[in-house]
């Protein structure tokens, strides 16, 4: 079943974009026709997959485009069912008339108790353009299903443990605009993030954006004011103290084959160039700069983490923009900082595929933390997305805002705190379940990321523990690896299923040699697989034995 199901879902994904996304409706790229075109601003509705416990839900409206086509927004009616019964309903009168280029609309719910479970919420636009009347539910893309958005109302927080913090590490805001794709507003996105109960975000958005010019996507700005309008915000968004938004770069860079593959960058004050991909100067295909070239330039206390490494892009992509995926010889870089194995959903080979490259590159020694994140455009709730440009547009439930997460090992959620912590490996990633990971010699406690020097048959204290809640698949099978860095093998060294709740498990390990020990957790989940990976525990030998 699990294979079929594979097969299935990477059929599905091979005839989408890898990216989730806002769709753009209204380039077209000197092509008279499009399918899909309305002279009418983008409308969307969006919310949260989940709600935290204490949380009040919101939904947005995100307006995209009315500088080119201006709206008059009348008024907002929501109604949410659950089991086809009303729960409750609540509308807001706006009046407002909308020429901006984007901006979004928050409309928060003070009266309406929620049960616990999934609700359905069936959210309504009246609006007029040129002084007619109409009416949108969810979104106007043409061509979408218009099915109601789907929230689960928390009985539980996200599964945590003391010393961790939790966020969506791979993420585009309204600063990625270009001819296929927009994404939602950072202030939007931290909200969205504290509704659903992480710690921290990034802001991700591809470098061929961030050189445009701030109202024109189709020419670049030499002065890079809009990259310093994106850095400028962050700061502003972070003196708020409300939850830290990492500062970042999505780059299209070269991989061995020159083809180009992308790169999260973290923290850097400096812009780097990427537009291999982007089809700006096509046919032109060749990256600015090579994996190798921005790990050599790159400033103090930045992250690079390789983007999710072996998720293939659709055909009509690889062939003409060129994109490829990280292959093994693209791991080796000992500047590395980690790899991106998870996106969205770990549902289908491509997650595997990145896992086993991940895994290849720590067997040859190479010290890479592992990371998730959802490369989410907006897309809260669903994924929007173009399914062939010009001619259709489609929805579906992967890559959506934080269903896989990055698990930072970290007392703090600042961003200088992360960053370090990041640099030192101390990551994992979830679509549900928490683990952590423990060695213990001679008194001394290391931790995930870390690196111990031990002698060859010291005896090692191990500890592991998990924890998950019904929403996430409250039984868990748990693994320990240990991987041999001499014979480039990987042992299960500990495996049990249906462990509940949260548990906490002791072992004693003799060291091989130079080792690493890794964690893995899956479960049931609710919506998609929950699975949690973390990074190692490198074990490096004394030359006394």
């Amino acid at each position: 079943m699990e294979n079929t199901f594979n097969i299935i879902s990477d059929r599905l994904l091979e005839m989408v974009p890898l990216i989730g996304l806002y769709a753009e409706t209204h380039f077209r790229f000197r092509i008279p026709f499009s399918r899909y075109f309305k002279q009418e601003p983008e409308l969307i509705f969006d919310t949260p997959w989940r709600l935290e416990p204490g949380q009040k839900l919101s939904i947005f409206l995100v307006v995209k485009d009315a500088h080119l086509y201006p709206i008059q927004l009348e008024s907002v009616g929501v109604d949410i069912f659950q089991h086809n019964q009303k729960l409750c309903s609540q509308s807001w009168e706006l009046n407002q008339e909308v020429q901006d280029r984007q901006t979004d609309y928050e409309f928060s719910f003070g009266d309406c108790d929620l049960p616990l479970g999934e609700v359905e919420i069936f959210p309504t636009l009246t609006y007029s353009i040129s002084g007619k009347q109409r009416h949108m539910q969810v979104d106007n893309y043409h061509g979408t299903h218009k099915t109601p958005l789907r929230v689960t109302i928390a009985e539980h927080g996200l599964p945590k443990l003391a010393g961790w913090q939790t966020g969506d590490t791979h993420l585009h805001s309204s600063f990625t605009d270009d001819q296929i794709e927009f994404g939602a507003s950072l202030k939007q996105t931290r909200k969205a993030a504290q509704l659903l109960g992480l710690d921290f975000i990034s802001a991700t958005d591809h470098s061929y954006d961030l050189d445009d010019e701030p109202d024109n996507y189709l020419k670049n700005d030499p002065e890079l004011e809009k990259w310093k309008q994106s850095r400028e915000l962050i700061t502003d968004l972070n003196k708020e103290d409300i939850l830290t938004i990492i500062p970042g770069e999505e780059i299209s860079v070269a991989n061995a084959r020159g083809a180009t593959v992308h790169f999260l960058h973290f923290n850097d004050p400096v812009y780097f160039p990427g537009s291999g991909d982007s089809g700006e100067d096509w046919p032109k295909l060749n990256s600015q700069l090579s994996i190798d070239d921005v790990l050599a330039q790159r400033s103090p206390q930045t992250v690079s983490v390789g983007a999710h490494t072996a998720y293939k892009f659709p055909w009509f992509q690889r062939v003409l923009l060129r994109r490829g995926f990280w292959e093994s010889q693209d791991h080796n870089n000992l500047e590395l900082d980690g790899v991106q194995i998870l996106c969205g959903t770990p549902a289908y080979s491509a997650f595997h595929t990145s896992r086993q490259l991940w895994i290849d590159a720590l067997l040859k020694g190479s010290k890479l933390g592992v990371y998730g994140g959802s490369d989410g455009h907006g897309n809260l709730n669903r994924n929007w997305h173009v399914t062939l440009p010009m001619w259709s547009l489609g929805t579906h439930e992967d890559q959506i805002f934080a269903q896989s997460r990055t698990i930072i090992r970290s007392a703090s959620s600042d961003t200088t705190a992360l960053i370090d912590a990041m640099k030192k490996r101390r990551t994992a990633l979830s679509t549900g379940p928490m683990g952590d990971l423990a060695v213990s010699l001679k008194g001394k406690v290391y931790g995930v990321g870390d690196t111990l020097s031990a002698n060859k048959d010291n005896a090692l204290k191990l500890s592991i523990r998990g924890a998950s809640t019904e929403e996430f698949g409250s039984l868990m099978d748990v693994s320990l690896y240990a991987g041999d860095l001499e014979s480039q093998a990987e042992t299960l060294l500990f495996h049990e299923s249906e462990l509940s709740n949260e548990f906490e498990i002791n072992l004693d390990f003799a060291v091989p040699g130079e080792a690493y020990l890794r964690m893995e957790i899956s479960s049931d989940g609710s919506r998609w697989p929950g699975i949690y990976v973390s990074s190692p525990i490198w074990i490096e030998t004394n030359s006394k034995t």
